[in-house]
């Protein structure tokens, strides 16, 4: 009988003939040995050259800078540097998608084919299997039949001893009958012999299939192995996905803050703004206000120059003045001698200010000054305005008498006094403006 032996070899090239030729991203990882020590270390090598074609170098994963390092000039690149950083990582996290697409769609194929092949290895198995224990069954059956003709051998010698004495009668019957069983003796031998030989191979036989199952089964752990790595991979890149994407979001975070700060900076310069503004203004109005003020100054130093040119003046009349004092008071003098003889009356001059404290005319010694009846008095008053000044000298000199006998002694208003020097509806018009002043005589006998 022939049994049929097929190869770990010729299973795996009836595993990739159903495959389609073109598909050489999926190729299987158990492709590379037959049987033997030969597919752990290529079979290693070629998942780590495979490995790393698949994977593409990872780009450096670049420290962002926390927020509190921010400045306010350099808040505008930190944003761009932050959004070209975000679309680094929105590309690293594509391109990772797409690796987790690929590996999980190469994963998907390798348990497509292991599956694939080790149903194919384990049919092919069963079958050799059947086959071989149909053939040690017939073995078996060819065993006992060539026993049972042993047996029986044994017996006809038995037999044949036994019947020597029989043979001795029968010698030519029985060489006839030794020769036939020597024959098939020999036959028998023959068919023992080479029972024996297919025992052997069958034994073989089965310590290689023991050896194809080990090896079978060496293969499904090893592919066990590479999926739970696979898996395990796919699980660190899953976790990577994560924390990509918080620190996307943690980005966001910061975009936004970026923002609200710059929205606060923006408002923070339209403050500025104003108060520069504001600031602005009130350095034009204290520019305005300096102007003013040297106007003013201008002003004052013309106004001085006048009041110097007014006190010139004012000593001239004041020398002038003194002279005609010193003539009054010689003929106050000759009167008072006339006045003890004729009983002439002397007066005090005072005056009030808006009716408040009353002030007596002095002399330059402290000593309150007399008046005899219809000596003149002069009494000097300021202008009331620039424009005044301008138009006069700077004072108005009015004239005043003693009172008489015949006359009331009364208060004297200011108004019944007669200026001397400018118009006196002048002077009138410069009292309504100014204060009032009331002029009136004290009798000196009188308390």
């Amino acid at each position: 009988m022939s049994l049929r032996t097929v190869s770990h070899g010729d299973l795996q090239n009836l595993s990739l003939s159903k495959l389609p030729a073109s598909d050489n991203m999926f190729k299987s990882y158990s492709v590379s040995s037959n049987i033997g020590s030969r597919f752990g270390k290529e079979s290693m090598e070629e998942i780590k050259g495979v490995s790393k074609l698949s994977h593409p170098p990872r780009r450096p994963v670049r420290a962002v800078r926390p927020v509190s390092a921010l400045s306010v000039s350099g808040s505008f690149i930190q944003i761009n540097h932050l959004q070209g950083e975000l679309v680094r990582k929105r590309k690293e996290c594509e391109d990772l998608k797409k690796e987790n697409k690929y590996l999980s769609s190469e994963i998907h194929m390798e348990r497509i084919m292991m599956r694939t092949e080790s149903e194919l290895t384990m049919r092919n198995l069963r079958s050799l299997n059947q086959e071989l224990q149909a053939e040690v069954k017939e073995l078996k059956q060819k065993l006992h039949l060539s026993q049972q003709r042993v047996t029986m051998c044994s017996k006809a010698v038995e037999e044949a001893d036994k019947s020597r004495s029989e043979a001795e009668k029968n010698r030519t019957l029985a060489e006839a009958r030794a020769l036939g069983s020597k024959g098939e003796r020999d036959a028998a031998l023959a068919d023992k012999v080479e029972l024996s030989e297919e025992l052997h191979n069958l034994s073989k036989e089965h310590k290689n299939t023991q050896l194809l199952l080990a090896q079978t089964e060496k293969k499904y752990f090893e592919t066990m192995l590479k999926l739970d790595r696979v898996s395990g991979e796919k699980e660190f890149l899953l976790k990577e996905s994560k924390e990509l994407e918080d620190e996307r979001s943690k980005l966001r975070q910061n975009i936004k803050e970026l923002t609200d700060e710059n929205a606060t900076i923006k408002e923070k310069e339209v403050i500025w703004r104003r108060r520069a503004a504001a600031a602005e203004e009130q350095s034009e109005r204290a520019i305005k206000e300096q102007q003013q003020a040297e106007h003013e100054c201008r002003l004052a130093k013309r106004e001085k120059d006048k009041s110097v040119s007014e006190c010139l003046s004012w000593r001239e009349k004041h020398q002038a003045l003194a002279d005609i004092f010193r003539e009054q008071e010689d003929l106050i003098s000759q009167r008072q001698n006339k006045a003890c003889q004729a009983n002439i009356k002397s007066y005090i001059l005072c005056m009030a200010e808006s009716d408040q404290r009353i002030k007596i005319l002095k002399n330059h010694d402290g000593t309150p000054r007399n008046f005899t009846e219809g000596d003149p008095v002069y009494i000097s008053t300021a202008q009331a305005s620039d424009e005044d000044s301008e138009k006069s000298s700077g004072r108005t000199i009015l004239r005043v008498a003693a009172p008489t006998p015949g006359r009331d002694s009364g208060p004297a208003q200011f108004s019944e006094l007669s200026a001397v020097g400018p118009d006196p509806h002048e002077s009138s018009i410069l009292r309504r403006s100014r204060k009032v002043v009331e002029y009136f005589w004290i009798p000196t006998d009188q308390e």
